[in-house]
């Protein structure tokens, strides 16, 4: 109820708002900046709570089963000791799998949240995506996240699938883990999958500031709670960590990066920054910002078309490199 509440709420001081100044920003429609505010005004009753209490609020956050779902199976596997779930399309073509890792900073996100959004990566991209469900704080900490992605990965080459029709990606502390995972792989020797998709990724959480204050007036999240969640992950360790933070880790020897972000978002700075880095260092990457968007625009997916044209883009990647 208090969902349902908050969202008849946020429609109405959205019209109220765009009635008095105009859209918040002139490329949104009315549905989508209503969108935004209900996310950013869940956030706000999320903030500063313990990390259960703000898994219980967005686990909350449901949009209504999209006819998509029906287009992949879905089944359960235990992916080298850690829970996931296959994405298969009806008809899926070549061998690519994606190992997909959710958001939610490290503290929430499951398929409840991201379903559909796993879904359109599948379809998308004709692969077969194996989205993880990592240990989350405060279960776990760093470097749990990490050990159960590289787990996982390796349990994929012991299924017999060859590193170079893998793809690793996830979106926000999942795009985090799409990047650090391959640095720990990197450091253990073990061969590198053919890509990954960083999507809207949380790369430094040692960092504050910028655009992360700077563009909390359009995205969804609230600035304060940023380096709560960054402390919270890291466990004592340091934020600096290259497996931490890893636009601050050597990037040189990793495979090719696909990178989109919004360029409205809260974390547009160290992304961008990330790019310019793996560029230095002769990673093969190929970014993308989308103009007017905000963090994770691709779960908003009915509400604006930059959401399709970034699921094709990532499928045009995996059909590349996952050969």
């Amino acid at each position: 109820m208090a969902v349902l509440s908050r969202f008849v709420s946020t429609l109405a001081s959205t019209a109220a708002a765009r009635v008095r100044r105009g859209p918040l920003v002139p490329s949104w429609s009315f549905p989508f900046e209503a969108a935004v505010a209900f996310l950013r005004e869940t956030a706000r009753v999320a903030s500063g709570r313990p990390p259960l209490e703000q898994r219980a609020v967005w686990s909350e956050v449901r949009a209504p089963p999209s006819p998509v779902m029906s287009r992949v199976r879905r089944t359960f596997d235990g992916a080298g000791g850690v829970r996931a779930e296959w994405f298969e399309p009806a008809a899926y073509a070549g061998e690519a799998v994606v190992l997909f890792f959710h958001g939610g900073s490290f503290m929430y996100g499951s398929m409840a949240t991201h379903g559909e959004m796993v879904t359109r990566l599948a379809l998308a991209t004709g692969a077969r995506v194996l989205a993880l469900d990592y240990r989350l704080v405060p279960e776990a900490t760093f470097p749990a996240p990490i050990d159960d992605a590289v787990a996982a990965y390796r349990w994929l080459l012991a299924q017999g699938i060859p590193p170079g029709r893998i793809v690793l990606a996830g979106d926000s502390a999942g795009g985090n883990l799409a990047v650090s995972t391959l640095l720990a792989l990197r450091a253990q020797g073990a061969p590198l999958p053919a890509g990954s998709i960083p999507i809207c990724p949380w790369v430094d959480p040692a960092r504050t500031g910028g655009s992360i204050d700077a563009h909390a007036r359009w995205d969804w999240g609230w600035p304060a709670d940023v380096p709560a969640w960054a402390l919270a992950y890291a466990g004592g360790a340091a934020l600096t960590d290259p497996l931490i933070s890893p636009a601050r880790a050597d990037l040189a020897g990793l495979p090719p990066l696909h990178v989109l972000w919004g360029s409205r978002e809260m974390l547009r700075d160290q992304v961008v920054d990330f790019v310019a880095r793996a560029r230095a260092a002769r990673v093969e990457v190929h970014a993308e910002e989308y103009p007017d968007m905000i963090h994770n625009w691709m779960t908003l997916y009915a509400l604006t078309p930059e959401a399709e044209r970034s699921f094709q883009a990532m499928g045009r990647f995996v059909r590349r490199v996952a050969r």
